[in-house]
């Protein structure tokens, strides 16, 4: 895979061994100290001698996990691991089911790994380790699809709270993703870091009616993703860094579009250090005799607020990088190419704002044309490039939200702005563009400018 993240920003991603807390870990800002427990558990898929878990010779078989962690010591460690460090674990069906909350200073943590290798895997050196769990079955359905099926290896039920789990590396997944949160209710403080995945339908998945109250998820990729990496109906205080996800132009048709990383409802959203990719859906359209293509990156929903997007990436979207209908969002430093629509924003909220952010190369196909920006609602960029280049392309498009008696509305502040002379500046909806010392195809330009949907004049 084609790992785009920088070695400083990849530099602090560990083994699950750091994941573990063989030590204490606190920091000079005061954070809460995370106490470790001594004990171990050890899981193998059949178990191992006495099977009472008590180490790798008398591993527990993978469904007593949740019997041992009943009576385990808050703060213990479960090491998920293969028989052998050369042979993947061929599976199909639930594996697992975990329903015990750790506390806030004394988390559990499930760790997959093979104990003759632990996995060190940086998603900078472009060679992913072998999988060690291979989903059992084939990759297209009877009826020629891309199969989405099988269920989750482990599922995440009530209790789940002050939870780390680390791993696995695996090789396909359905669109219940490897891990389901099945909790009908509230969980807290979640951990997921180091899953590589291949061919993955989903990979983190939760069901209606289960709500996140604290979650990391780090240092992960995905190559092959069909529905996408990680779907979230409620979500609170959470943050995504450190993560190359590529979907690799699968394609699963019909209502299986892919969304790489999908919330429904939430707030205080944190996403850093991402890097989504080629997600394209040409067979849905198809299906709906629409010209509409669809694929995805980032995309939230309107019942999301408060949302900070920094040195994300979004490339070859068969719709758009970032599609955001969120209440107040803050971009900085983000990067669009080849994207259908760059950036997407809904909401008329003066919290939205772009700084730094480039969109460029957008691609149009046919009855359904690209921009780099796409705008409903209310934004302010500063020192934005936006640069539509291929002909008949604007860099702006206006289009209508939720409410379309308010128009668009954006202001650039700085920047520069290129599109080929056979396009408009701006097409779409109607809306007002102001533009404060923004240099367009070569000359500076400011003043507030009306348009109609049809031309563009000043105000």
């Amino acid at each position: 895979m084609a790992g785009l993240l920088s070695s400083a920003a990849i530099a602090g991603m560990s083994a699950w061994r750091a994941e573990a807390g063989e030590v204490e870990d606190s920091d000079a800002q005061g954070e809460d100290t995370v106490r470790s427990s001594a004990e171990e558990w050890f899981l193998t898929p059949s178990g191992a001698g006495d099977r009472s878990g008590t180490g790798l010779a008398n591993a527990a078989p993978f469904r007593r996990i949740s019997q041992l962690a009943e009576n385990a010591e808050p703060g213990a460690t479960f090491r998920i691991s293969v028989t052998t460090a050369t042979e993947p674990l061929i599976w199909s069906g639930q594996q697992m089911q975990w329903s015990r909350s750790g506390t806030p200073n004394a988390k559990f943590l499930i760790a997959f790994d093979s104990p003759e290798n632990p996995v060190e895997y940086q998603q900078d050196s472009n060679t992913p380790p072998a999988p060690r769990y291979v989903l059992e079955g084939n990759d297209v359905s009877a009826d020629g699809r891309l199969n989405v099926g099988g269920a989750p290896f482990l599922v995440l039920g009530p209790e789940s709270s002050h939870l780390t789990l680390t791993g696995p590396v695996y090789h396909r997944s359905g669109g219940n993703g490897f891990f389901r949160l099945e909790a009908d209710g509230t969980v807290q403080d979640l951990t997921f870091s180091n899953i590589h995945a291949t061919r993955a339908s989903r990979v983190i998945e939760s069901e209606r009616g289960t709500s996140v109250e604290g979650l990391v998820v780090k240092d992960c990729s995905a190559v092959g993703l069909i529905r996408g990496f990680a779907r979230f109906f409620e979500l609170s205080d959470a943050e995504f860094r450190n993560l190359d996800l590529d979907a690799d132009y699968l394609d699963g048709g019909g209502g299986a579009v892919c969304q790489i990383i999908s919330v429904v409802a939430g707030r205080d959203l944190d996403f850093r250090n991402i890097r989504l990719a080629k997600a394209v859906n040409l067979l849905a359209a198809e299906e709906r005799g629409s010209p509409y293509i669809q694929g995805d990156g980032i995309v939230l929903e309107e019942e999301t607020a408060n949302v900070t997007i920094e040195d994300c990436h979004a490339e070859d979207m068969g719709d758009g990088g970032f599609d955001l209908k969120t209440q107040g969002v803050q971009l900085r430093r983000c990067t669009t190419v080849r994207c259908k629509l760059g950036i997407r924003i809904w909401s008329h909220n003066p919290a939205n704002t772009m700084d730094a952010c480039i969109m460029t190369d957008p691609v149009s196909r046919p009855d359904n044309d690209g921009s780099c920006l796409w705008l409903a609602g209310m934004l302010t960029g500063t020192d934005c490039e936006l640069r539509a280049r291929t002909p008949r392309t604007a860099p702006i498009r206006f289009g209508n939200g939720n409410d379309n008696s308010l128009g668009a509305a954006l202001v650039l502040r700085g920047g520069l702005i290129e599109y080929d002379e056979s396009a408009e500046l701006v097409v779409g909806s109607p809306g007002q563009i102001e533009l404060e010392n923004v240099t367009i195809n070569g000359y500076e330009e400011s003043g507030r400018y009306d348009w109609n949907g049809r031309s563009l004049r000043r105000i």
